[in-house]
């Protein structure tokens, strides 16, 4: 959690801009962390089941599920 960010000199429009967006991300991807994930999601992301072997009776002339 974010507390007491102190921000020394003086930012200009731009930087004060980029600073408040990313202490506003931070805040959002913790946020989201806490929740946890949805109830019906995967527990592996996708780019991990990609190295999943076939399934061993499964016919060949058969499209395999993506």
């Amino acid at each position: 959690m974010i507390e007491n960010v102190e921000i020394r000199g003086r930012p200009g429009e731009f930087e004060a801009a980029v600073i408040g967006v990313v202490l506003d991300r931070i805040a959002e991807e913790e946020r989201i962390a806490r929740k946890g994930p949805p109830p019906n999601s995967r527990l592996l992301p996708p780019w991990m089941l990609a190295g999943r072997p076939e399934e061993p009776n499964m016919p060949r002339d058969l499209l395999r599920p993506v």
